[in-house]
C-alpha cells in the first residue's frame, strides 16, 4: 500500500510538473494514467480538478496567444485568476484601440492612460497632431482669405476703374455733343464710383492692418453714447438726403473699455449701413445697455431687412454679401467683416437680427472694464 501511494504521489508530481512547464498534452496523458491506476473517489476528485485546471490553462494559453498576436476579440476563461492580468491588459488595449480610432477621426481631446512611458509618448503625439491640425486649419483659412483678397483686387477694384475710364472717355471725346444733363449724369456716376472704390480700398487697408497686427489697439474708458452722437452728427447729411431720423436712446454716460478710433469705425460702418438700407422717412436708432460685465450697443433701423439665409454670411470675409441700398447705394461688402474683427479684438462679440421688410438690429458688446490676459 505505501508503494502504491508513492507511485500515485510521483505520478501526481509529474502531472503538476508538466502543467507548470506548459506541456499540457503530456499532463493529459498522465491524468488518464492516474485515473486508470486508482478508481477511488478521492483520486477521481483530484483528476477531475486537474482536468478542469488543464482545460482552463489550455483556454488561457489560446487567449494569451491571440492577445500576443493582436487579436483583442478572443475571450479569456471566466473566473480564472491566473489570467486576470491578461484580461485587464486586453480591456486596456481595447480601450486604447477605440481611443486611437477617435484620434484618427480628428478627436484630439483623447487622454491615454496606459503603461508607463507609453502614455506620455502617445499623449505627446496627440498634442502634436492637434497642433498640426490647428496649423493646417489656419493655413486653409489663410489660403481662402488670400484667394478672396486677390479676387477683390482683380474684380471689385477693376470693374469700378473700367466704369470711371469709360465715363471719362465719353466726356473727353463727346463733350460738345452731350447735353448738360448727360454731362451731369456722367460726372455723378464717376463721383459715386470713385467714392465707392475709395471705401473699398479703405476697408481693405484697415482689414489688412488688423490681420498683420499693424492696427494698434489702445483701449481706454470711453463714453459710447458720446461717440455715437459724434458719429450721427457726421452722418446726418447722408441721413438728411433720405429724410431719415437718427435717434440716440438712453442718453447719459455709458462707459466701456475699448479703443476710440476702432469703435468709431464700427459705429460709422453700422450706422451708415442702417441709413443705406432704410427707405426715405425711416428711422435709425442707437442704444446702449449696461449688463453685468459688458455693454451692449445696438443699431436698429426700419429698413428693408435681411433674408434669414443671408444673416450668417454678413460677417464672413469669404462670403461677402453685397446688396444695394434703397437709393441704389453701393457697398464694399467688407464693412461688417471689419466690424467683427475690431469687436472681437476688443473682447466683445457682434451679431445681427432681422426680419425682411421690417428692419434690422445689429448689436455688439464691449467689456465694462480692463480685460486681464
Amino acid at each position: 500500500m505505501p508503494e502504491i501511494q508513492a507511485k500515485l504521489a510521483d505520478l501526481l508530481c509529474s502531472i503538476l510538473d508538466n502543467i507548470s512547464r506548459g506541456e499540457l498534452q503530456e499532463a493529459e496523458t498522465l491524468i488518464d494514467k492516474l485515473k486508470d491506476s486508482d478508481g477511488s473517489s478521492e483520486i477521481c476528485k483530484i483528476t477531475d480538478a486537474l482536468d478542469m485546471f488543464k482545460k482552463q490553462l489550455q483556454e488561457g494559453l489560446k487567449f494569451a496567444g491571440a492577445l500576443s498576436q493582436g487579436d483583442l476579440h478572443y475571450e479569456a476563461p471566466r473566473n480564472f485568476y491566473l489570467f486576470s492580468d491578461f484580461k485587464q491588459l486586453q480591456a486596456n488595449l481595447r480601450h486604447l484601440t477605440w481611443q486611437t480610432q477617435q484620434i484618427a477621426k480628428g478627436d484630439y481631446g483623447q487622454s491615454i492612460n496606459f503603461i508607463g512611458e507609453f502614455s506620455a509618448a502617445f499623449n505627446k503625439m496627440t498634442e502634436g497632431l492637434k497642433a498640426a491640425k490647428k496649423i493646417q486649419d489656419d493655413l486653409n483659412d489663410l489660403y481662402a482669405t488670400r484667394n478672396k483678397f486677390f479676387s477683390i483686387i482683380s474684380h471689385d477694384l477693376r470693374s469700378p476703374f473700367n466704369a470711371i475710364l469709360g465715363f471719362s472717355d465719353i466726356l473727353a471725346d463727346e463733350w460738345d455733343d452731350l447735353s448738360d444733363t448727360e454731362r451731369r449724369n456722367f460726372l455723378q456716376n464717376i463721383r459715386n464710383t470713385a467714392h465707392n472704390t475709395f471705401d473699398l480700398l479703405e476697408h481693405l487697408l484697415e482689414w489688412s492692418r488688423i490681420q498683420t497686427g499693424k492696427m494698434k489697439f489702445s483701449p481706454v474708458f470711453l463714453d459710447i453714447n458720446k461717440l455715437a452722437d459724434e458719429t450721427m452728427i457726421l452722418l446726418n447729411p447722408s441721413a438728411g438726403r433720405k429724410q431719415i431720423r437718427l435717434l440716440l436712446d438712453n442718453t447719459g454716460e455709458k462707459y466701456a473699455w475699448a479703443d476710440k478710433e476702432a469703435i468709431l469705425l464700427v459705429l460709422r460702418n453700422l450706422i451708415s449701413n442702417a441709413i443705406k438700407f432704410t427707405a426715405h422717412g425711416g428711422t435709425v436708432r442707437v442704444s446702449a445697455l449696461n449688463m453685468k460685465d459688458h455693454l451692449i450697443i445696438t443699431i436698429s433701423d426700419t429698413g428693408v431687412g435681411i433674408a434669414a439665409g443671408n444673416i450668417k454670411k454678413l460677417f464672413r470675409f469669404e462670403e461677402q454679401l453685397k446688396t444695394e441700398g434703397t437709393d441704389h447705394e453701393k457697398g464694399s461688402g467688407l464693412g461688417l467683416v471689419l466690424c467683427r474683427e475690431i469687436v472681437e479684438k476688443s473682447g466683445g462679440r457682434i451679431w445681427a437680427e432681422s426680419t425682411e421688410g421690417k428692419g434690422s438690429r445689429f448689436s455688439f458688446t464691449l467689456p465694462l472694464q480692463h480685460l486681464t490676459t
